[in-house]
């Protein structure tokens, strides 16, 4: 916690005051020295004992400058190493924060952002960064995300209010749109294709993951690969008696802890019987996640197939349910959507209109 000290003074007309100073060394969630002077010795004991509760309740605001002059490109820099927000950004949001800093945005002053420097901004995406539509979209929101956290962590002084007039001519001049719909579905001759591959050893010889058992298991169930390979799919989230699986912390838009049980097909039993038994909280699948989404790119990438990402096996999954006769909300128990419209308009909207 950082170290308080009260000093007297005497200034210049020989009156006698109390400076309170406030030092956060190297290790401290923040770093730096701060001062302020009092009139009387009360006075500053008084607010010592203030900064001391804010300090245990983890409030450092007095060493974040609220000026009303830092540039955007200052925000973003202290935003990345500030030990109170860099713990909270995520590893893909990284990048792109560092490519707006070569834009003209990064020069604006904070309190003085207006509708035109929002648009600049998503035009220079375009010219400058050479950044499409959809992806132009998502940089904007992880930097309007951003720079929300830096009002509320960081106390700087922020004008966000013409962000969404900016965004409005930027969108209607095409500058920035919404992600383009997934509409793939891998064709019988690239999965057999793929699995050839796999089988022979063809793709990173030596590789100790059963890529088949994955792939073939995340058709069969329409699970995320980071369900599938995490400690959401464990030994004791399956049930032998009856031949369910129980998914549980499923991905929600609203944050809500979501589980899902639906019984295995015979397919995705035989997957599972095979699998090296583990402890009883151990993953099925004990495999990076990460790792497997690189293999499969690579897989992609040495058999020339386009466009197909792991995520849309399990589109391919719930279309194949819905093809086999399935109702929405039988379905939906597979996929752990708890909006059918999603699962709807997202999944079920690459099956050709009958």
């Amino acid at each position: 916690m950082p170290s308080i000290f009260i000093d007297s003074v005497t200034n210049t007309k020989g009156l006698k005051k109390y400076k309170v100073r406030v030092r956060a060394f190297k290790g401290e969630p923040v770093t730096g020295q701060k001062t302020r002077t009092f009139s009387t010795k009360a006075k500053a004991i008084a607010y010592s004992k203030k900064l001391n509760r804010q300090f245990e309740k983890n409030n450092y605001e007095i060493f974040f400058d609220q000026s009303k002059h830092y540039t955007i490109g200052h925000i973003i820099n202290d935003y990345l190493d500030n030990p109170l927000t860099k713990i909270l950004i995520k590893s893909g949001h990284k990048s792109p924060l560092k490519q707006i800093l070569k834009t003209s945005f990064a020069f604006v002053t904070s309190t003085n952002i207006s509708a035109h420097n929002w648009y600049m901004l998503a035009l220079q995406m375009k010219e400058l960064l050479q950044i499409k539509p959809q992806t132009a979209a998502n940089y904007l929101s992880i930097l309007h995300s951003a720079l929300k956290d830096c009002i509320t962590i960081l106390c700087y002084s922020i004008n966000l209010n013409e962000y969404s007039n900016g965004l409005s001519t930027a969108r209607r001049i095409g500058l920035i749109a919404k992600t383009d719909e997934r509409k793939r579905r891998p064709s019988e001759f690239e999965l057999d294709k793929i699995k050839e591959a796999i089988t022979n050893n063809k793709i990173s010889k030596g590789s100790i993951i059963p890529m088949l058992d994955i792939m073939e298991f995340a058709i069969e169930t329409a699970a995320r690969i980071g369900e599938i390979c995490s400690n959401k799919i464990t030994w004791s989230n399956w049930n032998p008696k009856n031949n369910c699986i129980t998914i549980t912390n499923r991905k929600s838009p609203n944050k809500e802890n979501i589980s899902s049980c639906f019984e295995l097909s015979p397919k995705a039993l035989e997957i599972i019987m095979r699998q090296p038994r583990g402890n009883h909280y151990d993953p099925i699948f004990p495999y990076n996640a990460k790792t497997v989404s690189k293999y499969w790119q690579v897989l992609m990438r040495e058999l020339k197939i386009e466009d197909l990402r792991f995520h849309d096996l399990r589109a391919e999954a719930l279309c194949r349910l819905y093809e086999k006769g399935w109702s929405l909300s039988a379905i939906s128990k597979v996929s752990g959507h708890r909006d059918l419209n999603i699962l709807n308009n997202v999944y079920l909207r690459l099956l050709p209109p009958e």
